[in-house]
This record gives structure tokens, C-alpha cells and sequence, in this order.
């Protein structure tokens, strides 16, 4: 009984100074309630390749892309041409590596299933680095790990790059719609 008491006393205490959710996201406010950025997002489809480092990028993608796997219809097809570089940055009196520096560097386009335009284009490089000295038997695992993380990082600039491109694209289409109704 004394439980009850205070949920209720709790829950009139909350409603009462005002309480209300900030982030609701209100339908009267939005003008095209069918439209979803989130859909949008979902319904991009990523070419299939073969290697390890484009599946890697393609998954972190499809994380990226549709975090609460919304099914969507298929509008947009993504290709990827990706490119991986290693060079030493650091060279000892031996001539060994002591440090490597790793780029990844990725081309994408965007194009509509439909009719096969280009909605976006571009490319995304970035780099890191790792200490060869402190296991020379392990250079593969360090090497493999930092372009993981290299890939996360692509993969969320290209997402980023691409929800963009997309709002260009939505704005642009209700410019049309205006116009054809003027």
C-alpha cells in the first residue's frame, strides 16, 4: 500500500512542476511525416567485394547507416573502391621499419536505383600509425587492428558526407515541387 502511495505521489510530483519529454519528436511540426531520414538511410544497399577490408568498411556502414535494422525498400546502391597503404616512418641505423603509418583512403558514389543518377560522390582518406618496435612478430595483428579502427572512421565520414548530400537532395526536391505548383 505505502508502494503505491509513492509511485503515485511520485509520478503527480512529476507531472505537476511541468514535466515533459524534450525530444519528442511532434507530427504536427513535421511537414512530410512519410519522410525519414532514418528510411532514407536504411534503404541504401552497399556493392558487394571480396577482400576483408571492404567487408570490414561495408559492415561498420550498414552499422552506421541503419543502427535499429529498419527494413526499407532498396533506392540508392553504394560503391565503394577502397585503398590501403603502408610506409615506414621511422627507419633505424639496421634499416628496419620502427614505425609504420597506415592510409586508407576510399572513393564512393551514391546513385539512385531508379533512373541511375549520381546523388553523391567523393572520397575520404585517412591515416594512423603504430610502433614496430615493440613486437616485430606482431606487426600483422597491429597493422589489422588500426585499419579496423581506420575503417570506423571512413565508414562514419561517408555516412556524414552522405546524410548531406541527401538533405541537398530532399531540399532540392521541394524546390521543384514548389515550383511545378506555382
Amino acid at each position: 500500500m505505502l508502494k503505491k502511495i509513492l509511485i503515485l505521489l511520485l509520478l503527480s510530483s512529476l507531472f505537476s512542476c511541468g514535466f515533459q519529454v524534450l525530444y519528442k519528436e511532434d507530427a504536427s511540426e513535421n511537414k512530410e511525416k512519410d519522410f525519414s531520414y532514418e528510411n532514407e538511410l536504411a534503404a541504401i544497399r552497399i556493392k558487394k567485394n571480396r577482400t576483408k577490408l571492404d567487408q570490414d568498411l561495408k559492415n561498420n556502414l550498414y552499422d552506421l547507416l541503419n543502427p535499429n535494422f529498419i527494413e526499407a525498400e532498396p533506392k540508392y546502391f553504394l560503391s565503394l573502391i577502397t585503398s590501403k597503404t603502408t610506409a615506414s616512418t621511422f627507419t633505424s641505423s639496421t634499416g628496419a621499419s620502427g614505425r609504420n603509418r597506415v592510409f586508407l583512403s576510399v572513393s564512393y558514389e551514391l546513385r539512385d536505383l531508379k533512373n541511375g543518377d549520381l546523388i553523391s560522390e567523393g572520397s575520404v582518406t585517412r591515416n594512423d600509425n603504430y610502433d614496430v618496435t615493440q613486437n616485430r612478430y606482431a606487426t600483422y595483428s597491429a597493422d589489422e587492428y588500426v585499419m579496423l579502427n581506420l575503417t570506423k572512421i571512413v565508414a562514419q565520414n561517408i555516412r556524414d558526407s552522405l546524410v548531406n548530400d541527401l538533405i541537398e537532395l530532399r531540399k532540392k526536391q521541394e524546390e521543384e515541387k514548389t515550383k511545378v505548383k506555382d
